[in-house]
């Protein structure tokens, strides 16, 4: 296990329950988090495997509640092992699905025939941009194919769309709306104007999370500068200054003063590796640049690692370390 990135707490605030529902992934269990006072609340109810759903259930009848007594499903971002779980639990409970306005068409590309990648627009471009080789690119929405297995479609007419700064009632308290791009771009966090902040995988206890390649909703779709973004909200976190942070994965933590400066402290370590790469190998792709710092990868954790190095490179860019030398696919050299 990775060290601590800041502080971790032995405890849940008064009021919230935890599950650790399971998950296919790497990443491992999914944190869903209940809030039995009305409106009875449900944070990220996990994946619609079967077992998870055993653990979901357990949950919500450990608070003396019935499924159907849940009043509403929030969902932190649109990725399958937060949000598999939620068109099960809404129908079951008649209860809306809360969600940042960004994720609305990332959710309703999973319909019941699958995922439907004409509604994630540009993004398999994206890979060729990175100069990422046939063979890859086609395993990669295969794989997405059969997360979708794993997903129950949300109803149309359950969505409630949250923007940044709404206030929303969950468990006999109002939260602020906290919606940040980076891991995800209409990533939800609320936080009860005091001590509890619920993060989602926007803040993780032990390591960043991954800035995800996600594009833009203009016509043509841009890729998104995830990690800029990602960067760019930590400071309104540390104001905050919550004395539980209750993430996506792994457990609470607290001082992410601590935890941000540990967080920029790495991104600067790992933007200063790619920035040598480049050096080294000038004219590369981010393709080449993933395959020299994670030689290890495989299928869709590949994915993942385009996501780190395309990440960095825009730091570099920003910071003009690094230059696009050419397009199609785009190579970089130092500047």
């Amino acid at each position: 296990m990775r060290p601590a990135l800041a502080t971790i707490v032995d405890s849940l605030p008064d009021g919230v329950r935890c599950a650790a529902l399971p998950t296919p992934f790497p990443v491992g269990p999914v944190n869903c988090y209940l809030l039995a006072e009305a409106p009875v609340t449900v944070i990220d109810p996990g994946m619609a495997l079967p077992e998870s759903l055993v653990h979901l259930t357990d949950l919500i009848q450990s608070a003396g509640l019935r499924v159907d007594e849940v009043d509403q499903v929030v969902v932190t971002h649109a990725h399958p092992d937060h949000f598999g779980a939620a068109g099960w639990l809404s129908r079951a409970a008649d209860a809306p699905v809360l969600i940042g306005r960004a994720e609305v068409p990332k959710l309703q590309a999973y319909g019941g025939g699958g995922l439907d990648e004409s509604r994630i627009g540009g993004f398999l471009g994206v890979l060729d941009t990175f100069g990422v080789p046939s063979e890859i690119r086609d395993v990669l929405p295969e794989f997405r194919q059969l997360v979708a297995g794993l997903v129950e479609p949300i109803d149309d007419d359950r969505f409630q769309r949250i923007d940044d700064g709404d206030t929303i009632a969950a468990g006999g308290t109002n939260y602020t709306a906290h919606v940040t791009p980076g891991h995800a771009a209409g990533h939800l966090s609320l936080h009860d104007g005091g001590s509890v902040l619920f993060a989602g995988d926007h803040l993780l206890p032990r390591i960043s999370p991954n800035p995800f390649l996600e594009m833009t909703e203009a016509d043509p779709p841009e890729r998104r500068p995830s990690l800029i973004e990602y960067l760019y909200s930590l400071d309104r976190f540390v104001a905050l200054d919550p004395a539980h942070v209750l993430p996506g994965h792994g457990e609470p933590f607290t001082d992410l003063a601590t935890w941000t400066t540990r967080v920029r402290a790495h991104h600067d370590q790992r933007a200063d590796e790619i920035a040598d790469l480049v050096a080294q190998t000038p004219g590369s792709t981010v393709y080449e640049l993933t395959l020299a710092l994670f030689p290890d990868l495989d299928g869709f954790s590949i994915m993942l690692g385009l996501s780190e190095i395309a990440g960095h490179i825009d730091l570099l860019e920003q910071r003009g370390t690094v230059t696009r030398t050419s397009a199609g696919p785009d190579r970089y050299e130092p500047t």
